[in-house]
C-alpha cells in the first residue's frame, strides 16, 4: 500500500478497508510521523474517513499515530499552525469515545491556549466543553463556555451547516440552564435557516436539538399532541434509521422521559433502541439503556436482551481505565487554572505587572522556532529601552520613589505599545518590546512614547525620559534574532549617549 492508495480510499470511503490494509496504512503514517510529517493532512482525512465508533479495533492505533504526529509538528512552526488544532480535535474525539472526559477537558484547554485556531476547531472545542460540563451537572463552569460560544458565533466564518449546529448548541445550553429568553432567541435563530441549504442528516439532528431543548425548558408542563407527533415522525422517518450517528443522549433522554405517558411502551422501547444503535459513545448508550431499565422499568422477561446489553455496556463502561468521574473533570479544570496562574506569575514582573525576562526570552524563542530556511519572519520589530535618571531619583528621593519611576515607565510603555505587541522589563531600568507588524510606524510610536513619558510626573515633580533603540528584521533580512536585538541595543546606547551630552550627566548619574 502507498500513500496514493490511501488517498484513493479517502475519496471512496464507502468501501470497507480490511484489517490488513488498515495496518499497512497505519505503518505508513507512523513512519511519516517519526520523520517529516509530510502526510499529516492525509492522516487527518484518513482518521475521519475510517469513522469513529465504540469498539473500533483500530481506535488505539489511530490514537497512537495521532500522538506521534502531535509530537512531531510541535517542532515545526508552519505544520504546528496548520495541523495542531485538528490533531488535538482528533485527541478530543478519542477521549470522548473512551469516556475520559477529564482528558477531554485537558485537550479543550490546550486548544484554547493556542494563539490561532481555525473556526471549525474552535466551534467543536467549545461545543465539546459545554457538553462535558452540562453532562457532569457543572452549570457554572458550562456558562463560561456558553458565553464564549455566543461571542464566537457572531464572529466566526463557517458554512450554514456548521453555523446552525452552533446555534443548536446554544439553544440547548440555555434550555438546560433554564434561561428562557436566550433559549427563545436561539430557537428563532435556528428556524431561520432555509431547509434547502441543509441535507437530511443535518435537518434530523437539528430537529432532535429543537425537540430536546423544548423538553428541557418545558419539563414542568405536559407535551402537546403536536410535539409527540413530531417526535414519532422523526423516529419513524428521520435519517437515524438510515445510518446517521446520534451521540445526543443529553437530548434524547429528556425527550423520551417527557413523552413516556403519551406513546405506546413498545414504540417507546423501539425508539430508544434505535437511538442506542445510532450512538457511538459508551456513556451515551449507557444513559439510554438506563432510561429503559431504571426509568421505564421494561419487563425483564420480554426485554431480556435489553437487560443483557445494559449490563454488558455497564461493565464496559466501568472496566474502562478512562471512566468519567465528575471530580476528575473538576480536578482537571482546577489544575489548569492553577497552572495558568503559576505560568502567568512566572512570566510577570512583580513590580510593574508587565512581562519579565523569562517572558521576553520565551518570545524570542518563539521567533526562533518560526525560522524558515534559517531566516526569522520579516515582520519582527524589536525595541530596546532604558530609563534615564533612575540612579539620580533613587539617590535623591529614595528607592520607593525609584520604584514609582519604574512603574511609571512601564505604564507609559503599556499605554503606547501594548496594543501593538508585548512589552517587558528585562532588568532594573531596562525594558524591551517586540512587535509583529509590517509597515509599522515606529518613528511615530517612539515620538508618542516620549510625549507620554514627558507628561508623567511623580509627587516630587520628576518627569520620565527613556533612551530608545529600534531594529527591524525587514531591514536586516540576513540577521538572526540575536543580531536584531544587538542592533536595537546599539541604537539605544547611541540615544543614551545623546542624553548624556544633552543633560551634562555622566554614566554614574544614570
Amino acid at each position: 500500500m502507498t500513500i496514493n492508495d490511501i488517498s484513493e480510499y479517502i475519496k471512496n470511503s464507502d468501501r470497507e478497508m480490511t484489517r490488513e490494509e488498515f495496518l499497512e496504512a497505519i505503518e505508513i503514517f507512523k513512519e511519516d510521523a517519526e520523520g517529516e510529517a509530510l502526510y499529516v493532512s492525509e492522516f487527518l482525512r484518513f482518521g475521519f474517513a475510517v469513522g469513529r465508533f465504540e469498539g473500533n479495533p483500530f481506535l488505539d492505533d489511530l490514537h497512537l499515530c495521532n500522538q506521534m504526529y502531535i509530537a512531531t509538528v510541535q517542532g515545526n512552526a508552519e505544520l504546528k499552525k496548520l495541523h495542531l488544532p485538528y490533531l488535538y480535535l482528533k485527541e478530543m474525539e478519542y477521549y470522548t469515545l473512551v469516556n475520559s472526559y477529564s482528558e477531554c477537558v485537558r485537550i479543550v484547554n490546550r486548544i484554547l491556549d493556542l494563539g490561532e485556531v481555525p473556526d471549525f476547531c474552535m466551534g467543536a472545542c467549545l461545543s465539546q466543553a459545554i457538553d462535558i460540563f452540562m453532562g457532569c451537572g457543572l452549570t457554572k463552569e458550562a456558562e463560561k463556555y456558553v458565553e464564549a460560544m455566543r461571542v464566537f458565533s457572531n464572529v466566526c466564518d463557517l458554512p450554514a451547516r456548521n453555523l446552525i449546529m452552533i446555534d443548536c448548541n446554544l439553544m440547548q445550553a440555555y434550555a438546560f440552564m433554564g434561561r428562557r429568553k436566550e433559549y427563545e432567541y436561539f430557537r428563532k435563530s435556528v428556524s431561520r435557516y432555509p431547509e434547502n441549504t441543509l441535507d437530511e442528516g443535518v435537518m434530523s439532528i437539528v430537529k432532535l436539538y429543537v425537540l430536546g431543548s423544548e423538553a428541557l425548558i418545558d419539563s414542568d408542563r405536559e407535551p402537546t399532541r403536536e410535539y409527540v407527533r413530531e417526535v414519532c415522525e422523526l423516529m419513524e422517518t428521520g435519517a437515524f434509521r438510515t445510518g446517521l450517528t446520534a451521540d445526543y443522549a443529553e437530548m434524547v433522554v429528556p425527550i423520551f422521559k417527557w413523552i413516556k405517558n403519551d406513546v405506546a411502551p413498545e414504540k417507546l422501547v423501539e425508539y430508544v433502541l434505535l437511538m442506542i444503535d445510532a450512538s457511538e459513545i459508551v456513556a451515551d448508550k449507557l444513559e439510554m439503556y438506563s432510561l429503559l431499565v431504571n426509568d421505564f422499568k421494561v419487563d425483564r422477561v420480554k426485554y431480556a436482551g435489553v437487560y443483557n446489553d445494559y449490563f454488558e455496556t455497564l461493565k464496559a463502561y466501568y472496566d474502562n481505565d478512562c471512566e468519567i468521574r465528575r471530580h476528575e473533570v473538576i480536578g482537571e479544570m482546577m489544575a489548569y487554572e492553577m497552572e495558568k496562574q503559576y505560568r502567568a506569575r512566572a512570566m510577570t514582573d512583580e513590580l510593574t505587572g508587565i512581562g519579565n525576562r523569562h517572558a521576553y526570552e520565551a518570545e524570542v524563542d518563539s521567533i526562533i522556532a518560526e525560522r524558515v530556511n534559517g531566516k526569522i519572519p520579516a515582520n519582527v520589530i524589536v525595541f530596546s529601552m532604558d530609563v534615564n535618571g533612575l540612579k539620580h531619583v533613587n539617590d535623591t528621593y529614595g528607592h520607593q520613589a525609584g520604584d514609582d519611576y519604574i512603574r511609571g515607565a512601564a505604564d507609559c510603555l503599556k499605554m503606547t505599545m501594548g496594543n501593538y505587541g508585548n512589552v517587558f522589563r528585562v532588568g532594573g531600568d531596562e525594558f524591551a518590546a517586540i512587535i509583529r507588524a509590517t509597515n509599522f510606524p515606529d518613528e511615530e510610536v517612539v515620538a508618542l512614547l516620549r510625549k507620554n513619558l514627558s507628561e508623567w510626573s511623580d509627587s516630587y515633580g520628576n518627569h520620565l525620559t527613556m533612551s530608545v533603540g529600534v531594529a527591524k528584521s525587514a531591514d536586516n533580512p540576513e540577521c538572526n534574532i540575536e543580531e536584531i536585538i544587538g542592533i536595537a541595543d546599539e541604537a539605544m546606547y547611541k540615544d543614551k549617549r545623546a542624553y548624556y551630552q544633552q543633560t551634562g550627566r555622566d554614566r554614574r548619574q544614570r
